[in-house]
């Protein structure tokens, strides 16, 4: 009896304390943060790289501060041009994707990657089936991706889903025998389709591939490839379909925001090791809005240039050191465009990149 006699004060006294909390405190939201990069290196870059550490610390900590939750990756991770056979194939990406893994690890990042063509061996190892097939084989056993797609692409096509939000990782290139091609083929799609009628609860829809499919994009140092059909594809229909709400590729090394048929498609990333102008995205998810940001900042090389890339010319090859501009030292990243998007309304907020975007209508039929 006197226990339950303190008992009820007692839970009188929690329950005012619970009560006298801020509604804020109460009512806790979630909040996803994440960032993206395509095309990050594009180059054969070792994990030490001499002349570029400090550098990539700088980058990968400021990624890590900007998108904790998770980064994604549209392809192109290495150079890659290993063309010789499986087993060379097999050794190199051990070596260097293996590297490109730890580096994310070393800064407790979450990856998701999207095959580029670099990952079957560039543009000449897509022409060859049974090199491409070993590119294939080992990004699927090494680069530790989801393998809840199809079995034809498992951890190669992936999705993942955090709270509000749907990430849908494609392989834009297909098996066709002889050569690999550049396209999303039936089996992808039709795993495609059960996942975002599976997810359509979710209030935001995000579709990673390497190549752009609404056209035409800027382009620098790059084979400026773009999926087969384009918009006339079977992959933008079901996109559209489906009211995606963004396409993040790279490829091209330029940034080009274009809205088509509804759809935000972002190419950006750029080119490490070449191009002195660098960017990446990050978004944040809440309940009912998300929004997405583009930074730039500026980079400069000295010394010569790292080795380890056939088939490249002398200096069709990265440089030996990169280090921030002094602006970008001291200013760190600046940014140049915003989209903020509300869950099921057609308002937008723009800026920048964005706002420069033009909706690309359809060419009138003859």
């Amino acid at each position: 009896m006197r226990f339950e006699t303190l008992r009820l004060p007692l839970n009188s006294i929690i329950c005012a304390f619970l009560c006298s909390l801020p509604l804020q405190a109460q009512e806790k939201k979630t909040e996803i943060r994440f960032t993206s990069v395509p095309d990050i290196f594009n180059w054969n870059i070792s994990n030490p790289q001499p002349g570029w550490e400090d550098t990539l610390d700088w980058f990968f900590k400021l990624l890590k501060k900007e998108g904790p939750d998770f980064n994604l990756n549209a392809g192109d991770i290495m150079d890659a041009r290993w063309w010789t056979n499986a087993e060379q194939v097999r050794k190199k990406t051990e070596e260097y994707w293996t590297g490109f893994n730890k580096r994310y690890a070393d800064h407790d990042l979450k990856v998701y990657v999207a095959p580029g063509d670099h990952e079957y061996g560039d543009d000449g190892g897509l022409k060859k089936g049974d090199i491409a097939r070993a590119f294939g084989k080992q990004f699927t056993e090494l680069m530790g991706m989801p393998k809840n797609g199809p079995e034809n692409h498992l951890g190669r096509a992936f999705f993942v889903r955090q709270d509000n939000l749907l990430v849908i990782t494609l392989d834009t290139f297909e098996d066709a025998g002889k050569r690999f091609a550049y396209t999303v083929g039936p089996k992808q799609l039709t795993w495609m389709e059960k996942t975002l009628v599976d997810h359509k609860d979710a209030e935001f829809v995000i579709v990673q591939g390497h190549l752009p499919i609404v056209g035409p994009v800027k382009s620098k140092n790059s084979s400026a490839s773009m999926l087969k059909d384009g918009t006339k594809s079977p992959l933008w229909k079901l996109m559209v379909k489906h009211k995606v709400d963004a396409y993040f590729c790279g490829e091209h090394h330029r940034i080009t925001v274009k809205k088509h048929e509804g759809i935000w498609q972002i190419v950006h990333g750029a080119l490490w090791g070449t191009q002195t102008d660098l960017n990446y995205l990050s978004g944040i998810v809440k309940p009912g809005e998300m929004t997405l940001k583009i930074h730039e900042f500026d980079v400069e090389y000295s010394g010569g240039y790292i080795g380890d890339h056939p088939h490249r010319g002398a200096k069709n090859k990265p440089r030996e050191k990169v280090a921030l501009t002094g602006k970008s030292q001291k200013e760190g990243p600046r940014t140049t465009g915003m989209l903020t998007l509300k869950a099921g309304s057609d308002k937008e907020a723009t800026t920048g990149w964005f706002r420069k975007a033009l909706d690309v209508q359809p060419a009138k039929k003859k």
